[in-house]
């Protein structure tokens, strides 16, 4: 068992970081050896209309601000360009059930004919699923476990952000004041939902939205215990919290890399060798510097599409981040939306796995 006072030491005490960060690098290269893997993908926005409003948060919009859901033609448009530019996941995100706070949103949703987000959402994931070789991830908000059953059978893979477990940012004033979705207790019953219903989650936190001290002691110290005793948890992404124009955090101040390489370290050292760890490297001000981190993958980048969610930040040249990669000891490879270790008939439905099976080679990888 990890104890919080061994956290704090990893990220505050005395022990230079460039030794934290070698230590984490080689538990990486003893469960991922010399890969850094990246999933090729397309952002389908499905929805930007959201029940929350987040302190930090471009994406989401009110039907006034021009908030609305893209129709089955939009999607399968980008689903189809996606592939065509070599992609393997088709990332839906969307805002958490809009029609519980706007009339506009079920308004939008009947005239496709349907009644909730996450009918909606199916169904769109199933005709991409049937029709295009790409696969559906949803970060759909919070899920029900009988939501996640119905994912299940269209994607291999699905994620829920848990961003901080601190209660303060949910006072006035605060990053999830007007969030209700973001209570710390309603994203880990999702996470227990996934692992009862055996559905491969990708979490994780956003590092810099908290103030304090112990709050990010607190964060790094439960993700770990959180992470460790579930074992649906395929992937954790810390992400470094960038200041946005135009939103209430436009000043708040960033994690630098110092603090950001120690958090990366500690992760690494005491999460199970087998859960992936991640960094977005279009966020990151030095990528080259993050690749002996500890982390092993770099997350979703797409040919296609901009970041959503982070849309001021450009995807980083594959050519470029291939060779970087070189230089560092390692190679970059493609991978799926789900990890090796998660494709079979265990974690997977019988329809995703054999789609699933036939793109991928021996070690689980994509072919191509």
């Amino acid at each position: 068992m990890v104890l919080r006072e061994t956290i704090e030491e990893y990220l505050f005490g005395d022990r230079p970081t460039s030794e934290l960060s070698s230590q984490a690098f080689d538990v990486k290269t003893s469960n991922f050896g010399e890969k850094i893997t990246y999933s090729p993908k397309v952002f389908i926005p499905l929805t930007t209309l959201c029940q929350d409003s987040c302190a930090y948060c471009t994406f989401v919009k009110s039907p006034k601000e021009g908030g609305t859901y893209l129709n089955y033609e939009e999607v399968d448009a980008i689903a189809s360009v996606g592939v065509s530019a070599g992609c393997y996941e088709a990332l839906f995100t969307l805002g958490d059930k809009p029609e519980l706070k706007w009339d506009f949103a079920l308004e939008q949703l009947n005239t496709f004919g349907f009644s909730s987000t996450h009918e909606y959402l199916i169904e769109n994931m199933k005709k991409i699923h049937n029709k295009h070789n790409i696969f559906p991830h949803a970060n759909p908000g919070l899920m029900s476990r009988d939501e996640i059953i119905n994912y299940k059978r269209f994607s291999p893979s699905g994620g829920l952000m848990l961003e901080s477990y601190s209660p303060k940012l949910l006072e006035k004033g605060k990053a999830h004041y007007k969030a209700k979705t973001k209570q710390i207790e309603l994203r880990l019953e999702t996470l227990e939902n996934a692992q009862e219903v055996k559905y491969p989650m990708t979490t994780g936190l956003l590092i810099g939205i908290t103030e304090t001290k112990d709050e990010l002691i607190e964060d790094i110290f439960r993700l770990i215990e959180t992470c460790n005793k579930n074992s649906a948890v395929q992937e954790i992404i810390l992400q470094n919290f960038r200041a946005k124009q135009n939103t209430l955090m436009r000043n708040n101040a960033e994690v630098i890399n110092d603090l950001f390489l120690r958090i990366i370290a500690t992760v690494r050292i005491f999460l199970h060798g087998h859960i992936s760890l991640q960094v977005p490297p279009n966020l990151l001000p030095e990528v080259e510097i993050y690749l002996t981190s500890g982390i092993n993958d770099l997350g979703g980048i797409s040919p296609k599409t901009i970041d959503w969610v982070n849309p001021d930040h450009l995807w980083p040249d594959i050519e470029n981040l291939k060779n970087l990669t070189i230089k560092s000891g390692q190679s970059l490879i493609k991978r799926l939306p789900v990890y090796p270790k998660f494709i079979n008939n265990e974690w997977l439905s019988p329809r995703v796995l054999e789609k699933v099976s036939n793109v991928i080679d021996k070690d689980g990888y994509p072919k191509i």
